[in-house]
């Protein structure tokens, strides 16, 4: 009459710990700003569920795009969708840190445990929302490290800079290229124009022409993300202003393929399938009753050469490139 007696006993177990039983499979939502294969949030993906399956969960992933990235009401509405459909865990990566907060809140009130990527500050106690673990970065220290960078092998003072933020007010733009800003004025670099491109590619090829048209002395143009750099390069390269640096902001695979062929400068790199695997170990331990850091920290690195390339991404990264099979014959002298 006892057999049943440690079954419920695990099942009561995991509901006291706030986590869903073991025996079930694991249903994972998951609402990033875009979603694609070779972006941040696609490599975040695919080292996420590749370290869940080789922890042995059981899971069913269910990714869901703003179909723009500034696009915050959309992203709102996707995480309560998500929470509607019932999953187990939440993980988000917003478009907006203090935006995201009502759909945080509704997850806390479904018990929805939720994760937040891309950052690395925790919501302050006001915000009344209690988040699972963080794992991403601090903003603002990626634009400290490209301005640096750039006014110690490149800009000097009275030289002029370009622009390239996503929407007015975006706290993530603000706080990369605003940082870069006010770190360039300081050092006596003149900021030529400010420009919005609201994370797009498109947006940021189409305004590049006129912008430097308006101002041909610039020496380099700063834009926030892979996507806006990228555009500017290709916008510059047209032009045949090879003279004017590109700096751009998560050097995904793309990206460093313009950084190996010379179109743009340098670029932040952020690990993120090691943020995906990160993650995965928080829902494994939560899964398992085992304690969860609250923060999973990512190193933010300068990618400005092919040296740097070869040395600071990971081969990973490295294999999603089109200048690939180069790199991997490279790297092959390099161990012989």
């Amino acid at each position: 009459m006892f057999r049943n007696v440690r079954p419920l006993l695990v099942l009561l177990a995991a509901l006291l710990i706030g986590a869903p039983a073991l025996a079930q499979t694991v249903r994972i939502g998951f609402a990033p700003p875009v979603y694609d294969t070779l972006d941040y949030f696609g490599q975040f993906a695919a080292g996420f569920q590749e370290e869940l399956t080789r922890r042995g969960v059981d899971f069913e992933f269910i990714a869901r795009a703003s179909t723009a990235e500034a696009n915050v009401q959309q992203q709102l509405d996707i995480v309560e969708d998500l929470i509607t459909l019932g999953v187990d865990y939440i993980i988000v990566g917003p478009i907006d840190y203090f935006a995201i907060v009502p759909a945080l809140q509704a997850a806390n009130e479904a018990g929805v445990p939720i994760i937040v990527i891309n950052h690395l500050a925790v919501h302050p106690e006001e915000s009344g929302v209690d988040v699972l673990a963080y794992s991403g970065y601090f903003h603002e220290e990626g634009g400290e490290v490209t301005a640096r960078w750039a006014l110690e092998n490149l800009l000097s003072p009275g030289d002029q800079v370009g622009l390239m933020f996503a929407e007015p007010g975006n706290q993530i733009s603000e706080q990369r290229v605003g940082t870069a800003k006010d770190i360039w004025v300081e050092a006596g670099i003149e900021i030529a124009f400010e420009h919005y491109a609201y994370w797009e590619q498109a947006r940021a090829f189409d305004a590049t022409e006129r912008l430097v048209l308006a101002h041909p002395d610039i020496k380099a143009i700063y834009a926030g993300n892979s996507a806006m750099a990228m555009g500017t390069a290709v916008a510059l390269d047209g032009m045949g202003r090879s003279d004017i640096a590109v700096f751009g902001y998560g050097a995904v695979p793309p990206e460093l393929d313009m950084i190996w062929e010379g179109l743009i400068k340098g670029a932040i790199f952020r690990d993120s399938q090691s943020s995906g695997r990160y993650i995965a170990e928080a829902i494994d331990n939560h899964l398992n009753g085992r304690p969860v850091e609250k923060q999973y920290p990512l190193d933010m690195l300068m990618v400005a050469s092919r040296e740097d390339i070869l040395t600071k991404v990971p081969v990973g990264a490295l294999e999603l490139m089109e200048n690939w099979p180069e790199i991997e014959a490279e790297l092959a002298k390099r161990d012989n």
